[in-house]
């Protein structure tokens, strides 16, 4: 076979999406401000080991994946660095990474104004009210 005679495929990662946002979510009864990374376009399996999202050095605290496994958030309580790359893997074993541009500049923040007087905030940002 001929180099010229090979066929490629389109990667279907290409398919994938990214979704930054800031957001609360209750820890053991207490509010925490989270980034929460959610990818759709890809089908994140249910397994049995703990699944995890990385983006440059920052690995995620937490992942919840969609019931139907067509959707996954992770949940970071770090600053998230500007990024060309998202993992995605299980236990410690990368399985995917998507070509994703992450820029938490531009990530829509919350209103601290609003925010309970007991949040915990690891972004450092002051809590007025």
């Amino acid at each position: 076979m001929k180099a010229r005679e090979l066929i490629r495929l389109p990667d279907p990662r290409e398919k994938v999406r990214a979704e930054l946002r800031e957001v609360v979510r209750d820890v053991f009864g207490k509010p925490h401000v989270f980034f929460r990374l959610r990818l759709t376009g890809w089908s994140f399996p249910h397994r049995g080991l703990e699944p995890f999202m990385a983006v440059g050095d920052v690995v995620s605290r937490t992942v919840i994946l969609d019931r139907d496994g067509l959707g996954a958030n992770g949940y970071f309580d770090e600053p998230l660095p500007r990024a060309d790359r998202v993992s995605f893997g299980y236990g410690n074993i990368i399985n995917w990474d998507f070509d994703l541009k992450i820029d938490p500049q531009r990530v829509p923040r919350l209103d601290r104004f609003k925010l309970p007087r007991e949040v915990v905030d690891p972004f450092g940002h002051p809590q007025i009210g």
